[in-house]
């Protein structure tokens, strides 16, 4: 997994081979379910040897769950200089979808 600030800005990261760890580069911009390939470094082709696979790894953005307040200030901040508009207003959005499920 790697963070939202890492996904938008760049890192590198170990994930596990067959080998052992290897880094790998997130670039800037990434986004989740991004698959990245590293040409052999994954199984062993079982007919001819001295050949491997390809890796595939899944780029996994987690989506943190609690924020602290300078946090989601800093997220407001961020959406409102993207033009993003965010309801913040969850009870409002949850009374909304049952009185339309109601009719």
């Amino acid at each position: 997994d790697v963070s939202i600030a890492q996904a938008a800005l760049g890192t590198r990261v170990k994930v596990p081979t067959i080998e052992g760890d290897e880094e790998i580069e997130i670039k800037p911009g990434t986004q989740p379910g991004t698959e990245l390939r590293l040409r052999g470094r994954g199984v062993p082709h079982l007919r001819r040897t001295g050949i491997r696979g390809d890796l595939h790894v899944l780029v996994n953005v987690a989506v943190p769950t609690k924020l602290s307040k300078r946090q989601r200030e800093l997220l407001e901040t961020y959406a409102s200089e993207s033009g993003e508009t965010i309801d913040t207003n969850q009870t409002g959005r949850i009374l909304n979808r049952v009185r339309d499920a109601l009719g």
